[in-house]
C-alpha cells in the first residue's frame, strides 16, 4: 500500500523566491534607466548623389517641394511638418518614394539606381554632465 502526501505539491524552493523578487527589481530599474536616454531632435536632412553630399535642407513645418537631379533622371523631394519624403523618382521600382515620411535622426531613404540617399540629422542636446576630455 502507497502512502501519499498530504497538502500542496512544492514547485519551488524555500529561496526562489527572493531571486525572483530580486530579477523583477533588477529590471524595473533598468527599465527607468532606458527611458532617461536623452534624444536629439531632427533638424535636417543631408541629400547625397553618387555617393558625395550635395545639399542640407532644413527641415521645416511649411511644405516645401524640391527637384534634385540624378543619374537616371531626379527626383522630387517634398519636406512636410519637420519630416521629408520622395515623392516621385524615374527607377523601375520606385522604392525610395514607397519608403514614405522620414523624421527621426538616423533614418535614411536609399534609391539604389538613383543613386540617392537622404539621411536625417540631428542636434544632439548639450549637457552639462557630459564628458568633454578624458586625460590620461
Amino acid at each position: 500500500m502507497i502512502k501519499k502526501k498530504k497538502g500542496l505539491k512544492r514547485y519551488y524552493r524555500k529561496y526562489d523566491i527572493y531571486i525572483y523578487v530580486l530579477l523583477c527589481i533588477f529590471f524595473i530599474i533598468l527599465g527607468l534607466q532606458i527611458t532617461k536616454f536623452k534624444s536629439s531632435d531632427a533638424s535636417s536632412a543631408e541629400v547625397y548623389v553618387n555617393n558625395q553630399l550635395k545639399y542640407i535642407y532644413p527641415l521645416q513645418k511649411e511644405e516645401k517641394k524640391i527637384f534634385v537631379p540624378t543619374d537616371i533622371g531626379g527626383v522630387d523631394i517634398k519636406i512636410k511638418d519637420k519630416k521629408i519624403r520622395v515623392t516621385t523618382s524615374h527607377s523601375p521600382l520606385k522604392l525610395n518614394v514607397k519608403q514614405g515620411w522620414i523624421d527621426s535622426p538616423g533614418e535614411v531613404i536609399i534609391g539604389v539606381p538613383d543613386r540617392l540617399i537622404i539621411k536625417v540629422v540631428g542636434k544632439k542636446k548639450k549637457d552639462p554632465l557630459d564628458v568633454d576630455y578624458i586625460i590620461r
